[in-house]
């Protein structure tokens, strides 16, 4: 049953999104905008979509202690962004996971550790994005759940560099022997990990990563929406997105990112129709490629879609 209301819950917030983005729209113009944009643009942009996973998939490597190659890396991240496009509940993140316990021999606590601080670190670059965004123009973006989320980590994982019995007297709180002793594996991994070099070193590739998405968002906008190339324009439109994808919606971003689109383009001139076609644009061309690559990967892998349900569910098997 509570399976069932979340994805109510999900596809009722994609739903919503999608009559906002749709409010209004002449269907006719359009389409006359869809048709308008150049295909050389659209394969440009959708080769540098599937380009850009090489940072993130270096920034995996290091993550993992380098007992990955760096294609080993870019796989694990596709996969997981081609899961979490087609499955609810961020399946992707365990598929990314499974993946890394099996190609580079790590346990899967390791593995999620590795999954978690590359989470936690773009979740902070989207909060500093957005912060950045939303003071450039005056426009209040929603900030305050992740504001929450990102601060609440940062304050935990002080408590377990300055406090670490206080923080693993959290694990009272945590239901069944197994998940338990699974959850202590996990504070001590990330307490090993708690160190100005280490931290350093992953935001640098933090950095590095969310310039090459930065870079492909101005790719798409430039080329085939034909807007000027401003910074500004391209970091709201890359923050709203990216904020839109942030929430718990339906599997791939669905409705949310054009809804997303709207808002942010809107707030630069441009109609209903023209940022609604782009924004549908460049969300078909991200999730088309990543996905057949994404499960592409996933079908050479070995690797089950229940297998990954199950270890979701059980993590501490």
């Amino acid at each position: 049953m509570r399976q069932c209301l979340s994805l109510a819950a999900r596809f009722g917030l994609a739903a919503a999104c999608l009559a906002y983005a749709l409010w209004g729209v002449d269907f006719h113009r359009l389409g006359q905008a869809l048709a308008g944009f150049p295909v050389w643009a659209m394969l440009l942009y959708a080769v540098t979509v599937l380009a850009s996973a090489l940072a993130p998939g270096l920034r995996l490597r290091f993550l993992a202690g380098d007992r990955i190659s760096p294609a080993g890396g870019v796989r694990a991240c596709l996969l997981g962004l081609g899961v979490n496009n087609v499955l609810p509940a961020r399946l992707g993140e365990m598929a990314k996971a499974a993946y890394l316990c099996r190609e580079a021999g790590l346990s899967l606590g390791q593995s999620l550790e590795a999954v978690f601080w590359e989470r936690f670190f773009d979740l902070s670059a989207l909060l500093v994005l957005g912060v950045a965004v939303a003071a450039l123009l005056g426009q209040g973006l929603l900030l305050y759940p992740l504001l929450a989320i990102v601060g609440g980590g940062w304050v935990f994982l002080a408590l377990l560099r300055l406090r670490p019995a206080a923080a693993h007297a959290c694990l009272r709180l945590v239901p069944g022997e197994r998940l338990k002793l699974f959850a202590g594996e996990m504070l001590t991994l990330l307490e090993g990990r708690l160190r100005a070099g280490f931290l350093l070193r992953l935001a640098a590739w933090t950095a590095l990563c969310w310039g090459v998405f930065i870079l492909a968002c101005a790719v798409g906008v430039v080329f085939i929406g034909g807007l000027p190339a401003k910074p500004v324009l391209i970091l709201t439109v890359f923050a709203v997105t990216t904020l839109g994808f942030a929430l718990p919606a339906a599997p791939g971003g669905m409705g949310v990112y054009e809804a997303s689109a709207v808002l942010a383009l809107g707030w630069f001139g441009l109609d209903r129709e023209q940022a609604f076609a782009l924004g549908l644009t460049l969300h078909m061309l991200q999730y088309i490629p990543v996905t057949l690559a994404g499960l592409g990967v996933l079908a050479s892998s070995g690797l089950s879609l229940a297998d990954l349900r199950r270890r979701a569910e059980t993590p501490g098997l």
